[in-house]
C-alpha cells in the first residue's frame, strides 16, 4: 500500500517510501552515534591526558559504544515514531506494539533455545570462539566505570531501536508489497549486515535469529515479543562476558 497525500485516510507507507524512510533513519543513527562517540572522547581525553583512546580501539572500547547509543538511540526512536506519525496510522498499530500472549513467549522462547543451540553447536563444529568484541566491550567499560550504562545501552536501549525499526517499522512496510517471508529474510539481511563489527560467522548467526524473530513478529503481531528475546540474548552476553572477565 501507498500513502496517497491527496486523502486523509491513514495508510502504512509502501515498499518504496519506507526504503527511502530508511535513508534519514540510518542517517540519524549514524550521525548521533557518531556526535557521542565524538563528545565521549573529548571528555575523555580532559579528563585522562595522559591515557587517551586510540582511535583503532574506539570500536571496542565500551564506553564510547554505551555512551554513543545512550544519546544516539532515544533520537532514532524518536525520529521513527515522527515517520509513523505522518502516516496517521496509530503507532502502536504501525509498530505492532502488542503484548505477546504467554503462548507466544513459551513459543519465541522455545524457538531461541532451538536457534541457539543449534548455532552454539555449528560453532564449537568450527572452532569459532566468542568474539573477542564483546569482551574487549565488557572490559573496558567496567574499567572507565560505566558498565551499567553499557548494561542499560545494550540490553535495552539497542534492542528496542532495532525490533522498532527492523521488525516494526520496515516489516509492515515490506511485507503487505512483497510478501511476509521475503520481507522477513529482507530485514533480516540487512539486520545482519549492520553489525559489521562481528565476524562473518557471527553475522551469520545474527541472520538466523532475524529469521527467528521475524517469523515471530509475523506470528504474534508482536514486535514487544522479539524485543524481550532480543534484549535477553544481549543480556547473556553480557552474563557470558562478566563470567569471562571474573
Amino acid at each position: 500500500m501507498e500513502l496517497n497525500p491527496s486523502t486523509s485516510q491513514p495508510q502504512i507507507w509502501g515498499f518504496w517510501k519506507t526504503v527511502a524512510w530508511g535513508i534519514p533513519i540510518t542517517l540519524a543513527a549514524v550521525l548521533f552515534q557518531t556526535l557521542g562517540a565524538v563528545g565521549f572522547l573529548a571528555i575523555w581525553r580532559s579528563l585522562h591526558p595522559q591515557n587517551p583512546i586510540r582511535l583503532a580501539d574506539a570500536i571496542t572500547n565500551g564506553g564510547l559504544l554505551a555512551t554513543s547509543l545512550a544519546l544516539s538511540a532515544p533520537l532514532v526512536i524518536l525520529l521513527l515514531v515522527w515517520i509513523v506519525r505522518l502516516s496517521k496510522v496509530p503507532i502502536h498499530e504501525y509498530l505492532a506494539l502488542k503484548w505477546p500472549s504467554w503462548r507466544e513467549i513459551a513459543i519465541g522462547a522455545g524457538g531461541l533455545v532451538v536457534v541457539l543451540g543449534i548455532t552454539n553447536l555449528v560453532a564449537t563444529a568450527l572452532g569459532e570462539q566468542t568474539p573477542e568484541f564483546i569482551a574487549d566491550t565488557f572490559n573496558t567499560a567496567q574499567a572507565a566505570g560505566l558498565l551499567p550504562l553499557l548494561v542499560f545501552s545494550f540490553v535495552f536501549l539497542g534492542p528496542l531501536q532495532e525490533e522498532l525499526v527492523f521488525r516494526g517499522f520496515f516489516f509492515a512496510g515490506f511485507a503487505p508489497a512483497i510478501g511476509a517471508w521475503p520481507a522477513i529474510v529482507l530485514t533480516s539481511a540487512v539486520w545482519a549486515v549492520s553489525h559489521g563489527q562481528y565476524e562473518w560467522f557471527f553475522i551469520g548467526e545474527i541472520f538466523v535469529l532475524g529469521l527467528l524473530f521475524g517469523w515471530l513478529r509475523w506470528r504474534s503481531g508482536s514486535t514487544l515479543l522479539t524485543f524481550i528475546l532480543h534484549a535477553f540474548v544481549n543480556g547473556m552476553a553480557v552474563v557470558a562476558a562478566a563470567a569471562g572477565a571474573v
